[in-house]
């Protein structure tokens, strides 16, 4: 049992084996924050493709700005904030410079570390009130990490390994031409933030995917990939190889305004969603 009343959102790092699949993998290392009174809910939160930890070099070893600032809105708000990381352990900090067709990480790794750390939080006990209780589950993900949360609750013709484990999906500008192409279908509530600017991963796919499977879809025109980052401002990024024009670069950066929004739309689901 996990106790509380000593936690401020401290951050705890650790690792999990891999999923019994008959697959060998490295193990998923996982950074921990927990609120300061027993959990409401737990956020599992999928980093993009610029990998989870800071750029610069003296914050190596630390969440960027938009997963810190992330962690603390989930366990200000009650939460358990989850945050596997993914590329690390396989030898990688990023792959948002790499080809599709150079990727050794792909969107199959990004399911199993969120279904392994989905059924590793189902075997916890958090409450010390009610230890058969189990917590409400969310599994969160931006750009890459937002369509391996659609992958995540998928339901696909070998079930739905995510029913029982996942209560709700929510993306933040994911790819969704590849689902929408296969005829996505999930049973798992799904809430998508779109930038409607997006020349990285195109919002129009995904509002089509959304309304095929009946998603909440906030499209934020004004605002390009990677708006709700805290920091920096909009840049063209010419050294990404893939997006709607591959070999022409993306643009990326902030929009407050936007950022703001689907924050306080985010809040709102949690406290929605909060196991009673």
């Amino acid at each position: 049992m996990f106790r509380f009343q000593h936690f401020i959102a401290i951050a705890v790092t650790f690792t999990l084996s891999a999923l019994a699949h008959g697959q060998t993998e490295r193990p998923t290392s996982l950074h921990l924050f927990l609120p300061q009174a027993e959990p409401k809910g737990v956020v599992i939160a999928l980093h993009g493709c610029g990998g989870l930890l800071s750029s610069a070099k003296s914050r190596a070893s630390e969440l960027s700005a938009r997963h810190a600032g992330m962690a603390k809105l989930i366990t200000d708000a009650g939460w358990v904030a989850l945050f596997p990381d993914s590329f690390s352990p396989r030898g990688r900090r990023e792959i948002c410079t790499q080809k599709f067709s150079e990727r050794t990480i792909n969107s199959s790794h990004r399911r199993l570390d969120a279904l392994q750390t989905a059924k590793w939080v189902r075997e916890q006990k958090w409450s010390s009130e009610n230890q058969s209780r189990p917590l409400k589950t969310v599994v969160l993900g931006w750009s890459h990490g937002g369509s391996a949360v659609l992958q995540t609750i998928e339901r696909t013709q070998r079930g739905e390994p995510a029913r029982g484990l996942i209560d709700q999906g929510i993306a933040f500008y994911p790819g969704c031409s590849e689902q929408l192409k296969r005829g996505y279908r999930t049973d798992i509530p799904l809430t998508m933030f779109l930038a409607g600017k997006d020349d990285w991963t195109a919002p129009e796919p995904c509002i089509a995917l959304g309304k095929s499977v009946g998603a909440t879809v906030w499209v934020y025109g004004e605002a390009y990939h990677g708006f709700d980052s805290p920091v920096g401002k909009v840049q063209f990024r010419p050294e990404i190889p893939n997006g709607v024009s591959p070999g022409k670069g993306v643009h990326s950066g902030p929009n407050p305004e936007a950022r703001e929004d689907a924050y306080g739309k985010l809040r709102a689901l949690l406290r929605q969603l909060e196991t009673p």
